[in-house]
């Protein structure tokens, strides 16, 4: 099963987002988040591997994070994005953010 692959693990959130592909940028609503990835919903189909950028805010980290991504699924409802990379600095933010939702 996909989830046994999973190096992180993924907390349920409802945060705004913003999924750019090729200079188009769309809203969104991230439904799970995890040092790896994320899962958002939306209705635009994106293609597996494709490249995109999303960017989001959590409490814990005064600026907004923007983080390259790869589709790994869309199901015309939701897409999992793959981060390609974070920043020390929200790794740090994040994982403060996680023990928030934690406690």
């Amino acid at each position: 099963m996909a989830d046994n692959r999973r190096t992180t693990t993924r907390h349920t959130v409802s945060i705004a987002a913003t999924l750019t592909i090729s200079g188009a940028a769309t809203d969104v609503t991230m439904n799970n988040l995890s040092l790896g990835g994320a899962q958002v919903a939306s209705s635009t189909r994106y293609g597996m591997g494709q490249k995109v950028t999303i960017a989001f805010r959590v409490p814990t980290i005064e600026e907004a994070i923007e983080v390259s991504a790869t589709v790994r699924w869309a199901d015309g409802t939701n897409v999992g994005v793959q981060f390609d990379g974070l920043r020390p600095r929200e790794v740090w933010g994040l994982n403060q953010y996680f023990k928030q939702l934690a406690g």
